[in-house]
């Protein structure tokens, strides 16, 4: 949302009031959103998000072609990505955020950085753990794959990119239903 509220703002500064106020949109859609998913979050088992994010795919593959599509999709599409942020917050103890590519950037550098220093004679620098150095950097070629998915269903001219993560989300859902049952749960 860094991008969106950026771009927002830069809008509003053209005095372009109409596009500012539907990027505004977007950054509300995320954050009740987002709410809501954290209040969910905590009330329930982490598999639900899974499954609440699978039927927003399922609408969102529901609006694309439709005459405002590009409408219908910006409203389901930011309520996705907070339901994605607000599930996949930890991961092994690890805080990730999965909407934010920069911070896994960042958290992966720092991480490589402390590994590397770790090693010089007489350092003082602890060493991180491997999935504080592999987690961000792993999440960040995640978002690289998922994109150039998208990418390519999209350069298809796919009448179901929407529906292309459902098998992973599937995998997930059974994955963290198993560990929520075992209570292997970070």
């Amino acid at each position: 949302m860094t991008g969106n509220t950026i771009h927002m703002d830069a809008t509003f500064a053209a005095g372009n009031w109409q596009h500012g106020l539907q990027v505004a949109e977007l950054i509300l859609v995320f954050f009740l959103t987002a709410i809501l998913a954290a209040c969910l979050r905590l009330v329930t088992l982490p598999v639900y998000g899974f499954v609440i994010m699978a039927v927003l795919l399922i609408i969102a593959q529901g609006v694309h072609g439709a005459p405002n599509q590009v409408r219908y999709e910006c409203l389901v599409l930011p309520a996705l990505m907070a339901i994605q942020g607000q599930t996949l917050a930890r991961f092994s103890g690890n805080a990730i955020q999965t909407v934010v590519i920069t911070s896994n950037l960042l958290k992966c550098a720092a991480a490589l950085a402390a590994w590397l220093m770790s090693y010089l004679p007489g350092s003082t620098v602890s060493r991180p753990s491997r999935s504080a150095v592999f987690l961000p950097g792993l999440s960040w070629v995640a978002f690289l794959m998922g994109a150039a998915t998208a990418s390519v269903a999209l350069s298809l001219n796919s009448s179901l990119p929407f529906l292309w993560p459902l098998p992973l989300v599937a995998i997930l859902c059974i994955d963290i239903s198993r560990a929520e049952r075992a209570q292997r749960l970070d």
